[in-house]
């Protein structure tokens, strides 16, 4: 993934890159969008300024500046993980999503051809903040797995 960041002043790019295979999402209580649009949010420039300002090297101060992620290269499993737990309570909002992800949009420019991530697993977290269990559910072909404890169920 890469961030890249624009001085304002100087109008100078600064990239970074490291390897990721995770993304964490907050979730909000009162929200209804999908993970797709929470994805596309995720990657939308973002303004460092005032006390989250960017030091620029060629300034040699802080400056006014945009930083926006992309990926340079699809990772080969993409893992989401959705911030459930915000000031102790946990979050039970449903989030909708599809199984096959349009990854275009989170490319950087110039990259290779638009990919297509298809959901092949999920966990998630029964119960409160306080007590429950995981529960992962993962494709193999057409069918679908619950691991759920000790009990493993096929769905179709």
């Amino acid at each position: 993934m890469a961030s890249t960041v624009q001085c304002s002043h100087f109008n100078k790019t600064t990239m970074k890159t490291d390897t990721t295979q995770d993304i964490s999402l907050h979730i909000e209580a009162d929200s209804s969008t999908s993970l797709a649009e929470k994805l596309y949010n995720f990657f939308q420039a973002e303004t460092l300024e005032d006390d989250n300002a960017y030091w620029c090297d060629a300034c040699q101060k802080s400056c006014r500046a945009t930083k926006t992620l992309s990926f340079t290269h699809i990772p080969t499993i993409l893992i989401v993980h959705l911030k459930r737990l915000i000031l102790g309570k946990k979050i039970q909002t449903h989030i909708p999503f599809d199984t096959v992800l349009e990854m275009e949009s989170y490319l950087a420019p110039g990259q290779a051809l638009p990919q297509k991530m298809k959901l092949i697993g999920i966990i998630s977290h029964q119960g409160t903040k306080d007590q429950g269990h995981y529960v992962a559910i993962t494709k193999r072909g057409n069918e679908w797995t619950i691991y759920n404890d000790a009990i493993t169920a096929q769905t179709h």
